[in-house]
């Protein structure tokens, strides 16, 4: 009796740590911060408000480049969920992707905002480079010595 008492304590006890380490796995997202993909979507937004304050879009321009950045998130949305394309074949579509979104948003952009938008591009890939080079910098202290 004592035997079964104890199997049974200790199956009840492996479910409950199943059960709350699949609760903290649900929210953690990278790093175990918040839900997966939040803090790229929400610097993305601000992102996306920056643009529009900076190139002085119409509201038309707004809407338009709006629904284009929406097919582009369900396209890549999509690709992320795609499990028959290797990691090397997701990058090239999702470059594929992102430049046909660029072409679109570029199309309806006056000539000056178009400039506008492609200095502000080069910025942000500079600060996405930095990052990356300091992230990489920090993560791997035998980068440094072995330079």
């Amino acid at each position: 009796m004592k035997k079964i008492l104890l199997i049974v304590a200790a199956v009840v006890f492996m479910g409950v740590c199943i059960v709350v380490a699949a609760e903290n796995a649900q929210g953690a997202g990278i790093h175990g911060k918040g839900q997966p993909g939040q803090g790229f979507q929400k610097k993305h937004g601000e992102m996306g408000m920056e643009m529009y304050s900076q190139l002085n879009l119409t509201d038309d321009q707004k809407a338009k480049i709006k629904e284009i950045l929406e097919s582009r998130r369900s396209q890549l949305s999509a690709l992320k969920e795609d499990t028959s394309l290797n990691p090397e074949q997701k990058r090239e579509k999702m470059r594929t992707i992102m430049e046909t979104t660029d072409e679109q948003i570029n199309q309806v952009l006056t000539p000056e905002q178009q400039q506008k938008y492609k200095e502000m591009k080069e910025k942000m890939r500079e600060r996405m480079k930095e990052r990356w080079q300091k992230k990489n910098q920090q993560g791997n202290p035998q980068t440094q010595e072995t330079k």
